[in-house]
């Protein structure tokens, strides 16, 4: 009897050692779960995490900016302790912080344990890359640090998907948060937008070891120059480089000869980086384009920011991913010095920052599929981990 007790008392005392541990585990699943089902993008009150944990409550606000108020949404659970808390920001979405993929995963956030601050960026929701954004997110943070009742201070954090990864690091780097940024998350982030204007344009991607061709998506391309054409000091450039890119996305087959012969040396170079095909010219078609597109283009760099963040850094990416090659995500994170304090993921799962619809075989699924659900389930852990 007595040696039974003894054995019920170790495996309760083993319980009470691991069992946050053993929670945080069964979260993560479910928080995967739902993450995986695309029947509960539509409906964020469903799903796995739904079972176990209450609904998160969810208040509209505006948050005073530094030009106007900045529209937000806070997911927390009410009446619980203070929470660990981070702030998402929405990449090149015209819905913003409504889009149902967002909503639906600030919900599992929120369920899990976060406080998640959601704020509406104006330059992503036109599809460009403000600089003002930057200055949105940090507000956005500093008014998430005032809910003292809500957060805990010491467990703050930020987290950008695609394009916003750049404006989410910028914020991050800001002297006045980044003390207080404890842990900063990108999936699907870039690096250095010269390497991305390489890929959208021709496919190819290369960083130490690794290398290949992804054939590019019209999308990227097009919304990458687009969106940008501001940056050209021109007022004639930017008309015409306008009717021709349009002209370029809809395939009209239109005779552009006569649009090209209007452009300035710097206008057409422009247009040349827009349909070269080969990656060596990248570089020095850049260096003869606009100097003010060219200073833009710097100040889009991860590189000059990465010695200035504090936090410890979570990356994710798709080794498919059409838009961002996961080059620049494996080149974020040999940037920070410290290793102890980042970790990357390259993941078969995603194609962008979406689970990739793809049917594997047999033997895919063993060497494919299940090594991939295990880092994507790590990278989820140590997410949620962040709460400790």
């Amino acid at each position: 009897m007595k040696k039974l007790l003894g054995v019920l008392a170790a495996l309760l005392l083993l319980v009470v050692i691991f069992f946050s541990q053993i929670r945080l585990g069964c979260l993560t699943a479910l928080f995967l779960w739902d993450l995986l089902d695309e029947n509960t993008v539509h409906a964020p009150d469903r799903g796995a995490l739904a079972w176990v944990t209450p609904s998160p409550s969810v208040k509209r606000l505006e948050i005073p900016g530094q030009k106007e108020q900045i529209a937000a949404d806070l997911y927390y659970r009410s009446g619980s302790e203070k929470q660990a808390a981070i702030l998402l920001t929405h990449g090149i979405i015209e819905a913003g912080k409504d889009d149902p993929r967002l909503v639906r995963f600030a919900h599992s956030l929120a369920r899990a344990g976060f406080a998640v601050l959601v704020p509406d960026l104006k330059g992503m929701k036109s599809f460009r890359i403000f600089f003002s954004d930057v200055d949105d997110i940090v507000a956005s943070f500093r008014y998430l640090v005032s809910l003292k009742e809500i957060v805990d201070e010491k467990k703050m954090g930020l987290m950008g998907f695609s394009y916003a990864a750049g404006p989410t690091f910028m914020a991050a780097a800001d002297p006045s948060i980044r003390d207080q940024v404890k842990f900063l998350v990108s999936f699907g982030g870039y690096y250095d937008p010269v390497n991305v204007i390489r890929f959208i344009t021709t496919g190819y991607y290369e960083y130490g070891g690794e290398k290949g061709f992804l054939q590019p998506e019209p999308y990227g391309k097009w919304v990458f120059f687009m969106n940008n054409l501001d940056y050209v000091e021109s007022d004639k450039d930017r008309r015409v480089l306008r009717e021709i890119f349009e002209k370029e996305e809809k395939q009209s087959g239109a005779d552009i000869a006569s649009l090209l012969a209007r452009l300035t040396p710097k206008g057409k170079y422009l247009y040349e980086l827009l349909v070269n095909k080969d990656p060596h010219r990248v570089e020095d078609l850049i260096k003869r384009i606009d100097p003010r597109v060219q200073d833009y283009l710097r100040k889009l760099s991860m590189a000059p920011l990465i010695p200035s963040i504090r936090a410890y850094l979570i990356i994710g990416h798709g080794n498919t991913d059409p838009l961002i090659p996961y080059t620049e995500s494996l080149r974020l994170a040999d940037a920070v010095q410290d290793k102890s304090k980042v970790r990357v993921a390259i993941l078969r799962l995603f194609a962008h920052v979406d689970p990739a619809r793809q049917r594997f075989s047999t033997k895919e699924f063993l060497t494919v599929y299940l090594p991939s659900m295990f880092q994507f389930y790590s990278l989820i852990y140590d997410l949620l981990s962040q709460q400790r």
